[in-house]
């Protein structure tokens, strides 16, 4: 009996070793996704007339890794910087229309960021497409096609 109950120990042992093991297995590959999917927020830190540093990545709003290694950006967008879909799409005669409004609790690295986006997707040929981002609340002059 007591030799029933050390092994049930050493295979319950075996099975939460294997759990941990799992669980830092998929943290590491979750972390190694984040690390990849960053979008640079510094692109133009290659041009010889970059003033690139820390201080002037944070000022663009920006998030700053201070341990990130070879190959891994350093300056990146918050995760949830961009805009947003507001409502469903619209059918056009051409293709769809989509509404998109910027995501307000990140600051933009724009001193006047368009708060609101229409996005509308012209379809020309099986093999040619348009996109066509504008304004929402401003018109602007443009050359009819």
């Amino acid at each position: 009996m007591r030799g029933f109950v050390i092994l049930a120990a050493f295979i319950l042992l075996l099975i939460f070793v294997a759990s941990i093991n799992a669980r830092s297995d998929a943290s590491r590959r979750r972390q190694a996704s984040e690390l990849a999917d960053r979008i640079d927020c510094y692109p133009d830190a290659e041009s010889k007339f970059a003033t690139y540093s820390k201080e002037n990545c944070l000022a663009r709003h920006c998030l700053f890794d201070d341990a990130a290694g070879p190959g891994v950006t350093q300056c990146y967008l918050r995760p949830n910087y961009g805009y947003q879909l507001q409502g469903g799409q619209q059918d056009t005669p051409n293709g769809i229309q989509l509404r998109l409004k910027r995501n307000q609790a990140v600051e933009s690295l724009f001193a006047q960021p368009i708060e609101n986006v229409l996005l509308d997707v012209q379809y020309y040929t099986n093999d040619i497409i348009r996109f066509k981002l504008y304004d929402a609340d401003n018109q602007r002059y443009e050359v009819r096609l």
